[in-house]
C-alpha cells in the first residue's frame, strides 16, 4: 500500500482517488455534500498553493483552503481519468 499522499501533496494536473477524509463529523459531512467522498476521483485544476487549490469533481470545480485539503487523503492514478 502506498503512503499517505494528501491533496496538497499532488501537483497541478494531477489525479487522484479520494481514499478517506479525516476531521471531525462536520469536515467529513460537508466535503459528502460537496461531493468528496471515498472512491471520488478528482483532479487539481490551480494550486496547490499555500492558500490552497481547486479541484474538479465530477462537472464542478471547487476551491477549498489549504487546511481543508491537507485533510483529504487520495491515492494517485496515472494518466488522465475519463469523466473529470
Amino acid at each position: 500500500m502506498n503512503p499517505s499522499l494528501f491533496v496538497g501533496d499532488l501537483k497541478l494536473g494531477d489525479s487522484a482517488r479520494v481514499r478517506d477524509v479525516t476531521g471531525g463529523r462536520g469536515m467529513q459531512q460537508r466535503m459528502r455534500m460537496l461531493g468528496i467522498r471515498r472512491g471520488t476521483d478528482i483532479r487539481v485544476v490551480h494550486g496547490p498553493g499555500k492558500r490552497g487549490a481547486v479541484l474538479q469533481v465530477g462537472g464542478a470545480r471547487l476551491a477549498l483552503g489549504w487546511g481543508v485539503i491537507q485533510r483529504i487523503e487520495v491515492e494517485f492514478c496515472r494518466g488522465p481519468i475519463p469523466g473529470i
